[in-house]
């Protein structure tokens, strides 16, 4: 028998504060509290995807804007949407004062680029296919 995943359970992110985090999360992205250990991680999720909130090291810094694409690491987490979500999404960002880059038109799809307070990279994306 081969083993197949079947779909990301979650992503680990570190953060300085994961309370202001699960709120950042939920307000921007709509991301919902769904497990909580004691004393970390804390779960929150969309759609049966999910972030893992753990508290950074004391000092920790963020990645540097810019960093070389060509480093071997994750680079972003991306979020999907359709096309009204994505139009939704960008007016939602604005009203909360979140920055954002984009729209980028990639041909099959769009997205918008952003941050979250601890300097994570995000994208919200639709694929024009849907329409």
């Amino acid at each position: 028998m081969t083993f197949r995943a079947e779909r990301i359970d979650h992503v680990e992110v570190f953060v300085r504060d994961i309370d202001a985090a699960a709120r950042w999360y939920a307000e921007v992205l709509g991301l919902v509290e769904v497990a909580r250990w004691d004393p970390e991680p804390v779960m929150i999720g969309a759609g049966g995807t999910k972030l893992a909130l753990f508290r950074a090291s004391a000092g920790a810094s963020s990645a540097a804007a810019g960093e070389s694409p060509s480093s071997l690491r994750w680079h972003r987490v991306a979020w999907r949407t359709d096309r009204a979500g994505f139009e939704s999404a960008q007016k939602h960002l604005r009203d909360r004062g979140v920055a954002f880059r984009g729209p980028i038109d990639h041909g099959v799809a769009q997205s918008v680029y952003f941050q979250d307070p601890d300097g994570h990279p995000l994208e919200i994306t639709w694929y024009e296919e849907e329409r």
